[in-house]
């Protein structure tokens, strides 16, 4: 595909999917892999470019990237979560891209984990070194987690003695750095993750951490492919500006339920289509984050 801006409605459930199919316009759908063999099938049936991702947010008490570990100390056993070694990795990571392989998407997200830049840079190259074993029907998209490094960058005065990895002075140098060990890697197409944050008020939980001028900031510097979370009215100037693509994670399934004053006689999921110039954009974009 063409490097342009692409709105891409994450999808779990057929009355979703049946609100995708009356949109006029070109977007993508996504789906975890964990969704049902009928529903991966069907999705791959709309004839749009079809995503599919790990489910970062899934909370399984036990991370998939996990091992428990047990050591005797003070007279008593302790049980202790770690992350598992390069063999369990591999395995999980075959399933995952065995299941993958079974529904042909165009375009898969590599697994991560939120909010562990590190940890997801490891995982991404056992990710890669798996889906390069054989030939694969789809893209392998790389996944640098931002997030922490931008919203909780805690920069010490100087570098500390026991420091093993390299000083970095900013989120930017640092996160430069993280997305060329991803290219290095071999990743052609690269994700940014981690830019939500928690926020109660939003139907999902979870709000996007940057505003409009930031993310045109981040953009220019770290030219992505794509915006996890990044799809709103507010941001698709910037969106378009940049050509890159993004999915939503609050407002895509408002309606007149929610707020019948905002909401009764829009079509929010159509507005994404609408000229940037057209007046109901000018007066309704702001609503919608």
């Amino acid at each position: 595909m063409l490097k342009q801006f692409l709105p891409v409605f994450a999808v779990n459930r057929l009355n979703l999917l049946k609100k995708l199919q009356r949109i006029e316009g070109d977007f993508g759908v996504l789906a975890t892999f964990v969704e049902s063999d009928n529903f991966l099938t069907l999705l791959r049936s709309q004839g749009k470019p079809y995503f599919i991702d790990s489910g970062v947010f899934e909370d399984k008490g036990k991370p998939w990237y996990c091992q428990i570990e047990c050591t005797f100390v003070n007279d008593r056993w302790v049980r202790e979560l770690k992350l598992a070694d390069r063999q369990q990795l591999q395995h999980k990571l075959k399933t995952f891209f065995d299941r993958c392989d079974r529904f042909s998407p165009d375009y898969v997200f590599a697994p991560d984990v939120f909010g562990e830049p590190l940890i997801s840079l490891h995982l991404a190259q056992i990710a890669w070194e798996e889906y390069s074993s054989k030939p694969r029907p789809y893209c392998l998209i790389g996944v640098v987690q931002m997030g922490e490094a931008l919203y909780n960058w805690q920069n010490p005065s100087s570098p500390q003695v026991s420091t093993v990895l390299p000083h970095y002075h900013l989120p930017k140098s640092f996160l430069t750095a993280l997305i060329s060990e991803y290219r290095n890697i071999g990743f052609q197409r690269i994700a940014l993750g981690g830019l939500l944050k928690p926020e109660s008020t939003m139907p999902m939980g979870l709000k996007f951490g940057l505003s409009s001028q930031e993310l045109d900031d981040l953009l220019t510097w770290s030219r992505p492919d794509f915006v996890l979370g990044g799809l709103a009215l507010t941001r698709l100037e910037v969106l378009r500006k940049h050509q890159v693509w993004a999915d939503s994670t609050n407002w895509l399934w408002w309606d007149a339920r929610y707020d019948r004053q905002r909401f009764g006689d829009r079509d929010a999921l159509q507005e994404i289509f609408t000229p940037l110039n057209s007046a109901n954009f000018r007066n309704n974009s702001y609503e919608l984050t």
